[in-house]
């Protein structure tokens, strides 16, 4: 927000629709999807743990896929969120899977709008907000999230990187397609 001249907000919306490739198949790892963050480059990723006050993140995440999941035996894909947060367990981030109201198991081939939204919480309070919705349908909440113990962490800005996670690559080329992005502080 900072660097394009806005002021950094406490909350945030962000929308895009997002379709995964016919080569889309995660066969090693899980990996990143597009988010929040406000690393200000000392912590939130990469195993710099987040402490409430050096940063944090909120990016979406994929799992392996799953074969034969999906309707007429298709290969699904699980999302969620990788959240660098006070509490978590160790140097990298929690993963919070997309579960509510049926989930959110992604098939090839098909568009999907992707919301997400999110609320800082007050310093000293574990009432930080991050929501999630596919196609509508609220699939994610959580309401006692501690990001931050000091005003000083806001939502710094997106994150629209997408890449294969752990230490292994991916074993071929994969292909995923992402539109219209909105980023905005109110729905």
């Amino acid at each position: 927000f900072s660097k394009n001249d806005h002021e950094e907000p406490e909350e945030a919306y962000f929308r895009y629709y997002v379709r995964l490739g016919n080569d889309w198949n995660q066969t090693i790892s899980g990996g990143k999807l597009p988010g929040f963050a406000g690393t200000y480059s000392r912590a939130g990723w990469g195993g710099r743990r987040a402490n409430g006050s050096n940063g944090w993140s909120a990016r979406g995440a994929f799992q392996k896929s799953i074969q034969g999941a999906g309707p007429g035996n298709l290969r699904t894909t699980p999302i969620g969120n990788y959240v660098y947060h006070m509490d978590q367990k160790d140097h990298y981030g929690s993963i919070w899977g997309w579960s509510k109201s049926g989930g959110a198991l992604l098939q090839n081939n098909r568009w999907y709008c992707v919301e997400q939204y999110i609320k800082l919480n007050n310093p000293g309070d574990d009432d930080g907000i991050l929501r999630a919705w596919l196609d509508g349908r609220q699939v994610f909440e959580r309401t006692n999230i501690r990001f931050r113990k000091t005003n000083e962490l806001k939502v710094q800005e997106v994150w629209l990187n997408v890449y294969h996670g752990g230490g292994k690559v991916s074993p071929y080329n994969q292909t995923l397609y992402i539109d219209n992005v909105v980023i905005a502080r109110e729905y």
